[in-house]
């Protein structure tokens, strides 16, 4: 994933993680210094808040989220070369969807009178 980071940081991709299981919190913090994600605690501090919030059942598990805050797709279990391809292909698409939605349209011309 630090390789999809590097890919897309310029366009305002970031790599959110969280440690769902808290007596892994210093270890995580110790693995998690190897990346440049952005790691925050667990606000609700246990193993069910990650599931009732966002569905998670084992970890590790992956989200892609849009700039809205909505879920796009999620990829459970370690990092694999496919699925950090599939992560790379759907981050690259929704940054191309999220910039032509946000790029002004151009103007469609007038219409000339008819004679």
């Amino acid at each position: 994933m630090q390789s999809v980071l590097d890919k897309y940081k310029a366009q305002s991709f970031h790599i959110v993680t969280i440690n769902v299981i808290g007596s892994q919190a210093l270890g995580a913090v110790k693995i998690m210094g190897n990346y440049s994600f952005i790691a925050l605690k667990n606000p609700g501090g246990d193993w069910d808040w990650a599931g009732k919030n966002y569905g998670v059942r084992g970890t590790p598990t992956s989200f892609l989220v849009d700039p809205d805050g909505n879920i796009i797709f999620n990829v459970p279990g370690l990092e694999t070369v496919d699925s950090t391809n599939l992560c790379d292909e759907e981050v690259a698409g929704l940054l191309k969807w999220s910039a032509s939605a946000n790029s002004p349209r151009a103007a469609a011309p007038a219409a000339k009178a008819q004679p």
